[in-house]
C-alpha cells in the first residue's frame, strides 16, 4: 500500500496547476443563459430606473452601482448579480478583444474571458456576486478598473513552455 502511494506521488507530481484546466467554446446553452442574464437585468433596470444597459460602458457601470446601492438585487440574487458581472465582461470583451468562453478545472466549469495567446483567462462574472452573498462593498467601478489591469498583466506575460 504504501509503495502505491509514493507511485501515485510521483506520477501526479510532474503536473502542474496550468495542465489541470482547460477551456472550451461557449455552447448555445451558456450564450442563452448569458442573454438571458442581461435581459431579466435590463427589464428590472427599465422598471425600476427607467434606464437601460447598453448606451455606453460608463451608463452601464453607473447603472450596475445604482441598482446596487439602492438595493434593488440583493445579496442571494445570485442570477442578478452574475447578470452585472456578464455585463461588465462583455465591456472587458470589447474594449480589450477578448473571447467569452467556458473555463473547466477541478472545480468545476466556469464562463470567463480569455486573453489571447496567454493562457490567461479573468472571471468577471463572479466579482459581483460574490461580494455581494457576505455583504461586503461592492465598487463597481474599481471592479472593472481591477480586472482590466488583470488583463494588461496577462498581455505582457511572455508564455515559456
Amino acid at each position: 500500500m504504501r509503495f502505491l502511494a509514493i507511485v501515485i506521488l510521483f506520477v501526479l507530481a510532474p503536473m502542474s496547476i496550468a495542465d489541470t484546466w482547460r477551456t472550451d467554446p461557449i455552447t448555445p446553452m451558456d450564450e442563452r443563459y448569458m442573454e438571458n442574464s442581461r435581459k431579466a437585468l435590463n427589464d428590472l433596470a427599465r422598471i425600476e430606473l427607467g434606464r437601460s444597459f447598453g448606451e455606453s460602458r460608463e451608463n452601464d457601470l453607473r447603472l450596475i452601482q445604482t441598482l446596487l446601492d439602492r438595493k434593488l438585487v440583493k445579496g442571494n440574487e445570485t442570477a442578478l448579480l452574475q447578470g452585472m458581472g456578464i455585463i461588465i465582461g462583455d465591456h472587458l470583451r470589447k474594449d480589450h478583444n477578448l473571447k467569452w468562453v467556458i473555463y473547466i478545472d477541478r472545480v468545476g466549469r466556469s464562463r470567463a474571458l480569455e486573453v489571447p495567446l496567454k493562457d490567461e483567462a479573468i472571471f468577471p462574472v463572479t466579482q459581483i456576486s460574490s461580494r455581494a452573498a457576505v455583504g461586503g462593498e461592492i465598487d463597481v467601478t474599481a471592479i472593472y478598473t481591477r480586472l482590466e489591469a488583470e488583463i494588461a498583466r496577462a498581455k505582457k506575460k511572455i508564455i515559456v513552455r
